[in-house]
């Protein structure tokens, strides 16, 4: 059976991951960012609307 670890990262990783090393890395990081709040501002909407019961066919 496989073993499942969580891990948490220690200080120089989470700098590294916050603090990109060059533009690219910045943009991509940025782009990562913009499209996770997107994406949970989506679901956050589904579940208010589907503890308000709307139907599922109707635009936001």
């Amino acid at each position: 059976m496989a073993h499942i670890v969580d891990l948490v990262p220690n200080d120089a990783e989470i700098e590294a991951m916050t603090h990109p090393k060059n533009r690219q890395a910045e943009r991509v990081l940025k782009h990562r960012r913009e499209v996770k709040r997107r994406l949970e501002d989506y679901l956050e909407r589904l579940q208010l609307r589907k503890a308000l019961a709307l139907d599922d066919d109707e635009e936001f």
